[in-house]
Order: structure tokens, then sequence, then C-alpha cells
């Protein structure tokens, strides 16, 4: 098997945002495991009658990143890879704003955080419609051919 590196300037850049991308989480989720008891505090903590709930989601949101991130690097099982991505980054905001309302924390502990996930997950967007471009050979570079 031969590895074949992307010509087109936009799969160029999109192969190593998703690597990047990739790294990030997988880098993110396993400092969540080494530093397990501090993190799991933080995600049940203003939960209130949630705050179980907040530590079983402690155990699973790292596993979604290191296995989203890991298979993103790799570039194998996008689905997978795109599921596991998508429901950690998306479960962060919703979990922080979620702290806002069943605890009156004030929104702005909750809404930077919130919105530093949301840049993530945008990123996954942005990554994910260019490497369909780039499978689909429908790749097009900035500049115009002559």
């Amino acid at each position: 098997m031969q590895l074949k590196l992307p010509q087109c300037p936009l799969c160029i850049v999109g192969t190593v945002a998703r690597i990047s991308l990739g790294c990030s989480l997988l880098f993110v989720g396993l400092v969540h495991y080494m530093s397990f008891e501090s993190f799991s505090g933080m995600v049940s903590e203003d939960l209130g009658a949630l705050s179980l709930l907040g530590t079983l989601w402690a155990y699973v949101l790292p596993a979604l990143m290191i296995i989203g991130g890991s298979l993103l690097v790799l570039n194998m099982f996008e689905e997978v890879a795109l599921w596991a991505a998508s429901i950690a980054l998306g479960s962060i905001p919703a979990g922080l704003l979620l702290k806002s309302v069943v605890s009156g924390l004030p929104l702005s502990e909750t809404m930077q955080p919130a919105i530093n996930a949301l840049i993530w997950l945008i990123a996954l967007i942005i990554i994910t419609k260019v490497s369909g471009c780039c499978c689909a050979g429908g790749c097009y570079s900035a500049a115009p051919k002559k």
C-alpha cells in the first residue's frame, strides 16, 4: 500500500487541519484522564441533582475525544470519528450552559468556555467539508488555472 499525499492546496491544508484537530482532541482527552479527579469535580460541580450524571459524563467525554481524535488523525472510520468528536465537542457548551440554568451560575463564567468549544465544533465542520471535497475529487486551487 502506497501513501498518497494530497496535491491541491485545499486538500493539503485540510489534511493538516484534520490531523491537528485530531491530535488536539486526543491530547485533551488524555489530559482529562491524567487529571481525572479535578476534571470529574469540575464537570459535576454546579449541576445540583444532576451531579451524578456529570460524574458519569466525566468518564465518557475524554473517551469520545480520544476515539474521535485518534480516528481523525488516522483518517479511518469517518462516521465513528465524527460522531465521537461531535458529541464530545457539542456536549461541552450544552453542559456548561446547563450549569447556569440548574444552579444559577452566571453566564459570565460559562459563556466563554462554551464559545471556545463551539469554535472547535465549527473547525470540525469546516475540516469535514474540506475533506469531503478532497475525497470526491472536487478540489480546486485558490488560484485560477491557466
